[in-house]
């Protein structure tokens, strides 16, 4: 009896020396940790930006979605200035020091302005410098900084990391180090797209951590791999925009070996998997809010991409347009897409970037416009248009012709008036979702006739110039029609009995829309 208390006492220990380090191994687990910035105000003189705060917000969902970054150690800002943003990286390392260990990782996101090597925050700067002050003294293995604002590339410049030529290769696990991605070169400006609501390098590199950049097609996506991506889509993208060519930079100072593994999409509750050999371009957009999901370039074989469950339109762009087809993504789930066969879609107006192929609308319906003789107040017609989508130069990506015919009486004279009206304009035009805001400036000519009058048995007739600004909202319905409702204000130079006069004038259209 004594000897077998002895054995199992013997056992006992054997087991606690084994269990010990199973979990200290356990508590040492490496844990993943997230600040999320977005600031969308600048300096005073500086454009709001549009979607850096939306930026935020889609990184934080993907940190979380495929990045295994939980809700409870993730912290996100969002309108902040400078004061406030060096309060929350105290209190921020001050948790880590209490709660992170050596073996954790670390994620730094911030989208705003910043120049001349600070960050623009609310009318306040901050120096990039203290970002990666905090980067280094965070007690954890690895940390990640990604700047997306203009001239970023200078973080990448501070003294204490390594250069890294395009494109890089690595090694790296057991990691420790840092790593700082800036969305743009020290002399470079990171750029917005209304087409994907939000900025061109920061919406890359979240569909890249989604699955698009995983080239290995192993579910996971390294930092090699999400670099890779979002540096090649985000150069192709901004090659011939406005804001000139904008290139990622990277530097890095890791130890170790192995592959730095920043999400597994495989994990996520819902997948949407590309099941087409060949490469192409394709867009994800969510069927309920008509919402850019992604874009992305599909290498050769299929690509899974972690999604919200939910309802999404797929479309292949295609020499002849786009290839289409609806796909419901399953809570828990994957769906999967098809090569063939795909449904022809209508060729819709999805600016895309880098500089879409043009489209063409013809649009047609009533109109109301103010009159240019004593007597007759407004006149109502028909108005026709057709315009062309495609960039024409910087700034100018819309250009229309008009054509309206218009008939109305005299009240005070009996006399009956027809317009013909023909104008040409160019401008610009933003997208959100479904709807397409456009903007013009117009000339062109305005021919009256005139019949009916007292004591003139002949017609008279008048060919007037005119000049117009006008502004349109379009709402695409579905395939290829949609509504239009348009207002144009100016001026027409008409003759009169007494000499030439500046006639004010103003119309308004309601028009149905169809892509050609």
């Amino acid at each position: 009896m004594t000897r077998l208390l002895a054995t199992g006492a013997w056992l006992l220990a054997i087991l606690s020396v084994l269990v010990g380090p199973l979990e200290a191994f356990a508590e040492e687990a490496p844990r993943r940790w997230a600040l999320v910035v977005g600031e969308n105000q600048g300096l005073p003189g500086e454009e709001r930006l549009r979607f850096a705060e939306s930026d935020a917000r889609r990184m934080r969902e993907v940190l979380q979605d495929v990045g295994t970054v939980p809700p409870e150690r993730t912290v996100m800002l969002l309108g902040t200035d400078a004061a406030t943003l060096r309060e929350a990286l105290a209190r921020f390392q001050a948790r880590l020091s209490s709660e992170a260990s050596s073996r954790d990782w670390l994620v730094l996101y911030i989208s705003s302005h910043a120049g001349d090597g600070r960050l623009h925050l609310r009318g306040t700067e901050l120096p990039m410098r203290e970002l990666v002050d905090f980067l280094k003294a965070a007690p954890v293995g690895v940390g990640l900084l990604i700047l997306d604002s203009c001239r970023s590339g200078l973080a990448t410049r501070l003294k204490g990391l390594k250069p890294v030529a395009t494109p890089i290769t690595m090694e790296a696990a057991d990691l420790e180090g840092r790593v700082v991605i800036s969305a743009s070169g020290a002399d470079e400006y990171a750029q917005e797209s209304d087409a994907l609501q939000g900025s061109y390098f920061t919406h890359h590199l979240a569909a890249g951590l989604r699955g698009a950049a995983d080239a290995s097609r192993d579910g996971r996506v390294t930092l090699e791999e999400a670099y890779r991506y979002a540096y090649a889509r985000t150069l192709e993208s901004t090659l011939v925009s406005p804001g000139g060519l904008q290139r990622p930079t990277f530097r890095m100072d890791l130890r170790g070996r192995g592959e730095l593994v920043l999400s597994e999409p495989l994990q996520a509750r819902g997948r949407l998997t590309l099941d087409v050999k060949a490469p192409g371009r394709w867009l994800v957009l969510s069927s309920e809010s008509g919402t850019l999901v992604a874009e992305l370039e599909k290498g050769e074989g299929p690509t899974t991409l972690a999604v919200a469950p939910g309802a999404y339109r797929i479309l292949l762009r295609a020499d002849e347009g786009f290839l289409e087809r609806s796909v419901t993504v399953p809570l828990d789930g994957n769906a999967s897409v098809g090569g063939a066969p795909l449904e022809q879609a209508a060729r819709l107006r999805l600016a895309r970037k880098g500089g879409a192929g043009s489209t063409l609308l013809l649009a047609v319906g009533p109109s109301l416009t103010s009159g240019i003789v004593a007597g007759l107040t407004s006149i109502a017609g028909m108005d026709l248009r057709l315009e062309r989508e495609g960039r024409l130069m910087p700034g100018i990506d819309t250009a229309g012709m008009g054509f309206a015919v218009r008939r109305g009486s005299g009240r005070r004279q009996p006399f009956r008036q027809t317009e013909l009206e023909l104008r040409l304009g160019a401008g610009p035009h933003w997208t959100h979702g479904p709807w397409t805001f456009t903007g013009a400036l117009e000339a062109g000519a305005l021919a009256v006739i005139q019949t009916g009058l007292p004591f003139f048995e002949e017609p008279r007739f008048g060919l007037e110039p005119l000049a117009l600004v006008s502004g349109g909202v379009r709402l695409h319905v579905r395939g290829g029609v949609s509504t239009l409702l348009s207002a144009s204000a100016g001026g027409v130079v008409a003759r009169r009995d007494s000499g030439v006069s500046l006639v004010p004038r103003a119309s308004a259209s309601l028009m149905v829309g169809f892509a050609l």
